[in-house]
C-alpha cells in the first residue's frame, strides 16, 4: 500500500535538504562553522518554540520525550559541527560524493533495529532501485568535466564522521519517537541542539557577527535555517516514520541531483550530458524505491 503523505513528505524533504550544501558553501566567506550552527539552530528552535509551549500547556508533551531527546541531540550536535565545517576544508563536489555514505549506515542500522523493515531484504524492487540510484549517483559525481577532488584529509574525515553521526541521529529519532508527533520530537531536539551550538558559538565562534554582516546574508541565514533545518527535519521524521529508514535514506540520493542542478545556476557549475543521464537514472531508482514501500508497515502518527 502506497503512503501518499509519506511520499510527499520525502519529496519535499529532498527539495529542502538539497539547498543545504549550497547555503553553507555560500556562507563560508562571511562566517565560520560554529557561528553558522549557532545562528541557524537558534532560528530553528525559535521557529518551533511557540508550538512547543502550546503543546506543553495542553499537556501533550510526554515527560519521557525530554529525556529520550538527549540521545539524538548528542548525535546531532556532532553531526552539525562536522558538517558545517566541512565546506571550509573540502570542495562541494567531493562533499556530495562522500556525503552519501550515510546510506550505508542507515540501511544496515534499519535492518538491525527495525523488524518492520526487514521484509525489504527480500524485495527485488528495493534492491534494483537502490542499485540504479547508486549507479546514477556515481555517474553524477564522476561524470563532470573534472572528477570531484579538492579536499584535505581533515576535510574527508569531517564528512565521513558527519555521515556516521547523521545515520545515528536519524535512526535514533525513529527508534525513540515512532509514536511521538514529529513536530514535538523535533521541537525538543532543536531546543537542546540550539543550546549546544550556541554555547560552542560563544566560546569558539563570532557571537555578534550579525552586526557586521550585510542584511542579505542575515536574511539567507534565517532562510536556510527555516528551510534546511526547521522544515526539512520534520519532513524527514514523518517520511522515515512511515516509510522506514532504508527507503527514506536511499531515496534521498535524488537530492544530490537536485543540488547539482541548483548549483549550475547559483555557482555556474554546468552539468554535462553524462550527468543529466545519471540524474535520470537516480530519478528512476528513486521512483522504484518509493514503490517498494508496500513492504513496510506505515506508522499512524505524524
Amino acid at each position: 500500500m502506497r503512503d501518499n503523505k509519506a511520499t510527499i513528505a520525502l519529496i519535499l524533504f529532498m527539495l529542502c535538504s538539497g539547498t543545504i550544501p549550497l547555503f553553507l558553501k555560500y556562507f563560508t566567506p562571511y562566517i565560520d562553522g560554529w557561528t553558522a550552527n549557532g545562528y541557524r539552530y537558534a532560528v530553528a528552535a525559535l521557529m518551533y518554540l511557540p508550538f512547543l509551549l502550546i503543546k506543553i500547556k495542553a499537556k501533550k508533551v510526554d515527560s519521557k520525550v525530554w529525556k529520550l531527546a538527549l540521545i539524538p541531540t548528542a548525535f546531532n550536535i556532532v553531526l552539525q559541527s562536522t558538517w558545517a565545517w566541512a565546506p571550509y576544508y573540502i570542495d562541494p563536489g567531493l562533499i556530495g560524493f562522500l556525503g552519501r555514505s550515510t546510506l550505508i549506515w542507515s540501511i544496515i542500522g534499519s535492518f538491525i533495529l527495525f523488524s518492520d523493515e526487514r521484509p525489504l531484504l527480500g524485495s527485488k524492487r528495493f534492491w534494483f532501485g537502490l542499485v540504479i540510484a547508486i549507479i546514477g549517483f556515481t555517474g553524477l559525481s564522476l561524470g563532470g568535466k573534472d572528477i570531484p577532488y579538492g579536499g584535505t584529509l581533515f576535510g574527508i574525515i569531517l564528512v565521513l564522521t558527519s555521515c556516521l553521526f547523521m545515520s545515528a541521529y536519524l535512526l535514533s529519532v525513529r527508534y525513540y519517537f515512532r509514536k511521538t508527533d514529529s513536530r514535538i520530537a523535533f521541537s525538543v531536539i532543536a531546543l537542546y541542539t540550539s543550546i549546544g551550538t550556541i554555547i560552542m558559538m560563544l566560546f569558539l565562534g563570532e557571537t555578534m557577527a550579525f552586526i557586521r554582516l550585510p542584511l542579505k546574508i542575515n536574511f539567507l541565514i534565517v532562510l536556510s535555517a527555516i528551510i534546511g533545518i526547521g522544515v526539512a527535519h520534520v519532513l524527514y521524521y514523518v517520511a522515515q516514520k512511515r516509510l522506514g529508514s532504508a527507503i527514506s535514506s536511499s531515496a534521498v540520493l535524488l537530492s544530490a541531483f537536485y543540488t547539482a542542478f541548483l548549483s549550475s545556476f547559483i555557482f555556474d557549475e554546468k552539468l554535462t550530458i553524462f550527468q543529466w543521464v545519471a540524474g535520470l537514472l537516480i530519478t528512476i531508482g528513486g521512483v522504484l524505491l518509493l514503490t517498494a514501500q508496500g513492504k513496510v508497515k506505515p506508522q499512524a502518527s505524524q
